[in-house]
């Protein structure tokens, strides 16, 4: 039998960090480990979006990775 724990989610921000020579745009992911499982996606955007202001760079869009542990008993 499994059993199975809610682990730490993580959030990345999808940054624009400008165009190449055709002019596609560049991204770069910014990571942030450790946020609660239990946190809802309305305030993890909006911190996703608060720390987004502090750089220079556009916010594409913010990734929410969810883990979950799993033991044998």
């Amino acid at each position: 039998m499994i059993n199975t724990n809610e682990g730490f989610s993580s959030m990345s921000l999808h940054l624009q960090t400008g165009f190449d020579e055709k002019g596609a745009p560049l991204y770069k992911d910014k990571s942030y480990s450790r946020v609660l499982p239990s946190a809802a996606q309305d305030d993890v955007y909006a911190v996703g979006e608060a720390l987004a202001s502090l750089s220079s760079y556009q916010l594409h869009h913010i990734q929410l990775t969810n883990r979950e542990d799993l033991t044998r008993i």
